[in-house]
């Protein structure tokens, strides 16, 4: 009983570091040129972004988080870097900027005034646009043999 008590015990004084992201390489990072590339060759250089921006001058965001959890306790950050690029309405590479973990900011989003991307469907919109969505019926129902007809499909 007691060795099954520390074998539960046990993880909460373990410590778990993760890296989560993008992890950035320097040398990658410092090769972009303002002027000089453009999406593609940023695209072929870094992969994929991990955010693109949906307002103003399309930017992309590639970010990486190092984290520290000791057993049940919050995880906390150790390290975070955000690398900024900013292309203008060519394509080309305006800016590179890069931000460390004392940049960041906690925020608290309002989400009564962040604009959204798309149509936002009210209750009755939503509720009327799933009519006619719904599956066929099983054996027997309207969408089973002979269709809801009588003798001979009639």
């Amino acid at each position: 009983m007691g060795c099954m008590a520390i074998a539960l015990l046990l993880p909460a004084c373990t410590t778990s570091t993760q890296t989560r992201g993008y992890v950035v390489d320097e040398d990658l990072m410092k090769a972009i040129s303002p002027g000089v590339d453009n999406r593609n060759s940023v695209a072929d250089m870094l992969g994929t972004p991990s955010i693109v921006s949906a307002f103003g001058n399309e930017t992309w965001f590639y970010v990486s988080r190092d984290t520290v959890s000791r057993g049940f306790i919050e995880e906390r950050p150790l390290t975070q870097t955000v690398v900024e690029v900013q292309f203008d309405d060519g394509g080309a590479v305006q800016n590179v900027k890069r931000y460390g973990l004392a940049d960041a900011q906690e925020i608290d989003p309002v989400d009564n005034i962040t604009p959204i991307r798309g149509k936002t469907l009210g209750f009755f919109e939503q509720l009327l646009r799933g009519i006619g969505r719904v599956g066929p019926a099983g054996p027997g129902g309207a969408g089973g043999p002979g269709g809801g007809r009588g003798p001979g499909g009639r």
